[in-house]
């Protein structure tokens, strides 16, 4: 027993060491794409009498709001990219990259996100995406968008609203392809939601 011991030690060592000193990989943090459209070269800007509108923030599954980076694995199993983060809490990162597609869309119009401050929002509009599940085996983004653009004040009119599925196909298989295809989702319902809010205008 004792030879035996001693004729392990040796190589067992060496490897119990390596297995210590090695460093587990740094997390990955993760950040959603910007939103990029075509620039309008004669975009007029926001002025004092713009019309305003406020965007509320926009819904998304319970299930997916998570430091984790979750994706469906099935219909009834969730997952997550190992060792993957967001960088900041995805409702937030969807909700900024939203209002960022819509200032695009909209040139001319004020925009705030949640306050207004003195401004008084001439429209509101809602965004719901749900679900927004990451089919990882298909590599796509399946969605349901619902669009719901309101006026403002007591005497406003019902909400006018929208609903589409929409499916985005991913480029590859990872975390990354997974936070473009969130992007392209969001300039794709900011493209569908601008025209509405043009005509829903008073």
């Amino acid at each position: 027993m004792n030879l035996l011991v001693k004729l392990v030690a040796p190589v067992a060592l060496p490897v119990l060491v390596a297995a210590c000193a090695s460093p587990s990989p740094a997390p990955v943090l993760l950040t959603l794409p910007p939103v990029a459209t075509a620039p309008s070269a004669m975009a007029p800007e926001a002025s004092a009498s713009s019309p305003v509108l406020a965007v509320r923030r926009v819904g998304i599954p319970e299930y997916l709001v998570a430091r984790r980076v979750r994706y469906r694995a099935d219909a009834a199993t969730l997952a997550e990219w190992p060792n993957t983060y967001w960088a900041e809490r995805i409702e937030i990162g969807v909700s900024r990259e939203f209002v960022s597609a819509l200032r695009q869309q909209l040139p001319g119009w004020s925009i705030c996100d949640t306050n207004c401050g003195d401004l008084a929002p001439t429209l509101t509009v809602q965004l719901t995406l749900a679900p927004m599940d990451y089919l990882r085996a298909a590599q796509k983004l399946q969605a349901r968008a619902r669009i719901a653009i309101s006026g403002a004040g007591p005497q406003a009119r019902l909400p006018e609203t929208r609903e589409m599925a929409i499916d985005i196909p991913a480029g590859a298989d990872s975390a990354q392809a997974q936070a473009q295809a969130i992007t392209a989702l969001i300039g794709k319902v900011a493209s569908e939601a601008a025209p509405m809010i043009r005509n829903a205008r008073p």
